[in-house]
């Protein structure tokens, strides 16, 4: 009887290796998808990476242990996710997409596999995806401090040349401004929530991201941090809040009088006339949309310009799948704030629900793929769902992954 009751408290085998690899490779995917952009020249090898150390280890862990999927997907956001991008993917039934269908439907896979796996991370190794997500913090801002110390050199440090957009796979200052908006986003709520109010590295990254984001001559990123500032200073109201919101104030007006060009030199960049053009296609197809990668035309006649991305998430939504898809898409963000409201005093709760802020309001202003590859577009949607997700599941375990005070 000892002999089979110690047989079988052994793990089983298969069991084993799949723990091994969430413990240890699901780690190294992560990192080199959070900081891949930096560092990769060529986006077809960030997408080869994502690839190769996450999905393919995903297929593996799960093939050898299937049963651990199980009670991930009755989280409730990883549950909104599915029931989302089934009806998404429904919609190629009537989209006139030039793409190959097979393509279109490994998208959300990649989406919900980068899930599942800070899932799994919280069941296996609460803190690990918090460690490899301040790691890549100050990777970005060491990489933005040397992109943008090469920019100078270029521009003969004058700043007044062309728009800093970065380097390796950055190519786009308003694409380069999502992500480095989403670090600058991380720790201005890491600084929010530690106990020292000077605490050295949130405020010298916060500084240098920050100085990137001006660079590129993109306001999106600078009203979406101004949306997180707010959501900090309402979800723990205090003096840190106050002082957070007269910073805030300070660098607002410090940019209109010292360097006006950063927030008014092109004026709205035609945006009120996309939208307006996107709702009046929307509004002849409410229902259904036009389908999950339609061809989309958006003609500004008196401007004689012709736009494929109606330069906001939440319409490219509503275009894709009418209602019906945008309000399982606010039903998916609704979810998560409620609960990122609820536990708003979990530290980890509240700097993966301020990326999530920052994401939605960047994403208002612009953006269609909001079903992709791995791309800039992933820092404004799912991989701050992905670390609620995970923060979620952690304060279940009562585990914070939040790090030591520094």
């Amino acid at each position: 009887m000892l002999t089979s009751s110690s047989s079988t408290a052994q793990p089983k085998p298969h069991s084993s290796i799949s723990s091994w690899i969430i413990r240890h490779i699901f780690p190294i995917g992560w990192l080199a998808l959070l900081t891949g952009l930096f560092w990769v020249g060529d986006r077809a090898l960030y997408h080869k990476l994502y690839y190769s150390l996450l999905v393919a280890p995903m297929i593996v862990a799960v093939t050898m242990q299937p049963r651990q999927i199980s009670p991930l997907i009755r989280n409730p956001l990883i549950f909104a996710f599915i029931i989302f991008a089934s009806y998404i993917i429904l919609t190629l039934l009537w989209s006139d997409t030039d793409t190959a269908s097979f393509s279109l439907l490994k998208r959300p896979i990649y989406v919900l596999t980068m899930l599942l796996s800070a899932a799994m991370l919280a069941m296996e190794r609460p803190p690990a995806l918090g460690q490899v997500m301040k790691t890549s913090a100050v990777i970005a801002a060491v990489a933005a401090a040397l992109s943008f110390g090469y920019y100078l050199y270029n521009a003969n440090f004058s700043l007044s040349g062309q728009r800093f957009s970065g380097y390796g796979a950055l190519y786009n200052p308003l694409l380069s401004a999502h992500v480095y908006g989403f670090f600058a986003t991380f720790w201005l709520a890491y600084w929010f929530t530690t106990r020292q109010q000077l605490a050295p590295m949130p405020l010298i990254c916060l500084a240098v991201l920050g100085t990137a984001i001006i660079a590129t001559g993109s306001r999106t990123p600078l009203l979406a941090l101004s949306a997180v500032a707010a959501w900090l200073g309402f979800a723990q109201p205090g003096r840190r809040s106050l002082l957070l919101l007269l910073t805030a104030v300070g660098t607002g007006l410090a940019l209109l009088i010292l360097h006006p060009a950063s927030l008014i030199s092109r004026g709205l960049s035609y945006r009120p006339d996309i939208w307006s053009e996107a709702l009046a296609l929307a509004a002849q197809r409410p229902w259904l949309g036009y389908g999950f990668d339609h061809q989309l035309l958006l003609e500004l006649k008196q401007a004689g310009l012709t736009f494929n991305d109606p330069h906001n998430i939440e319409l490219a939504v509503l275009l894709a799948g009418g209602l019906i898809g945008l309000a399982l898409w606010f039903l998916l963000y609704g979810m998560a704030i409620l609960y990122s409201w609820r536990n708003r005093h979990n530290s980890t709760v509240l700097v993966a629900s301020s990326l999530l802020i920052f994401g939605f309001f960047a994403g208002l202003t612009e953006g269609r793929d909001f079903l992709s590859r791995p791309k800039e577009h992933w820092f404004l949607i799912w991989i701050p769902f992905a670390l609620l997700i995970n923060a979620w599941l952690c304060s279940k375990r009562k585990t914070d992954f939040s790090r030591p005070p520094l």
